[in-house]
């Protein structure tokens, strides 16, 4: 297999594994989060898809994933809300972020091995992405592990102020 199709494979899999943490969420909000993970592994997919045929990339870039996170735990904070999350939920959280963690390490490696230019710039600008993905759900992991304790933590407000 190779790289591109094994990096469409992953793609395809965070995406899957995003939905249906999304469908075991309550919690509009994290739902919201969930989703938006989701489409970004679809949009990587596409862009694999498109190097795997040699087509024109375009834009890798994709939105500022830290200021939607910033708004939702700013508005989970004020809400108030007791959350209780399940022992799966927080699992699924854990599983998903090694699963990033993962991505980011092969595409960072691809992109050493890989001698065009432009699809070295896609693999270093979905790496880069991968690692805000896993940053943020080694957060969410925290967060559904201890909800309230997290919200009052130190790493909360490091979010919310970057």
């Amino acid at each position: 297999m190779n790289p591109f199709e094994q990096a469409m494979r992953m793609e395809l899999e965070a995406e899957k594994l995003y939905k249906n943490m999304a469908e075991k969420t309550s919690d509009s909000k994290l739902k919201g989060l969930l989703i938006m993970l989701a489409d970004e592994e679809t949009k990587h997919y596409k862009t694999f898809e498109k190097m795997s045929k040699n087509l024109a990339l375009g834009d890798v870039a994709s939105f500022d994933i830290q200021e939607v996170v910033r708004k939702v735990f700013s508005s989970i904070k004020e809400e108030k809300k007791r959350y209780n999350f399940s022992d799966e939920q927080v699992a699924l959280y854990k599983k998903a972020a090694i699963a990033e963690d993962r991505a980011y390490e092969f595409y960072l490696q691809k992109a050493q091995e890989i001698e065009d230019e432009a699809q070295k710039q896609a693999f270093l600008a979905i790496a880069k992405e991968e690692k805000k993905h896993q940053e943020l759900l080694e957060n969410l992991a925290d967060f559904v592990e201890s909800p309230s304790i997290w919200l009052e933590s130190a790493e909360f407000y490091r979010i919310i102020e970057e």
